[in-house]
């Protein structure tokens, strides 16, 4: 199943995300999210680069280009590669993670790409 089926799907949940907190130190940017309740998406997008979504709570299933990476259980790593649509979905309530990108050296200002829908694009 994709997923785009799976946010169709009667098991999903779309509620605006609890908390988005996006910072910036010497290149490093990290988006932090904070997810309350089960079967939360958090919508599919893609980056020019490489970077690392830690799951440091709860757990999630990952899917990348359509396809189901499998669930990470808190502590969890999980490398996206650039140019790969991915997205999340809580498992469990209560979820936090961060998206952790290294920009320097290519040119880049941020690491959000324009036109691409994001979990939150008003905070």
């Amino acid at each position: 199943m994709d997923i785009e089926k799976l946010r169709k799907t009667h098991h999903t949940t779309p509620v605006e995300l609890d908390y988005v907190e996006f910072i910036e130190a010497d290149d490093i940017w990290i988006k932090a999210y904070s997810v309350a309740l089960t079967n939360t998406i958090i919508t599919q997008h893609v980056h020019v680069h490489d970077h690392i979504t830690l799951v440091s709570g709860g757990s999630i299933e990952a899917w990348q280009d359509g396809e189901c990476l499998g669930q990470f259980n808190a502590p969890a790593v999980i490398r996206i590669a650039a140019g790969k649509k991915h997205a999340f979905k809580a498992l469990t309530d209560n979820v936090a993670l961060c998206c952790i990108h290294n920009l320097r050296g290519t040119g880049l200002e941020s690491p959000e790409i324009e036109g691409v829908v994001h979990a939150n694009p008003k905070r």
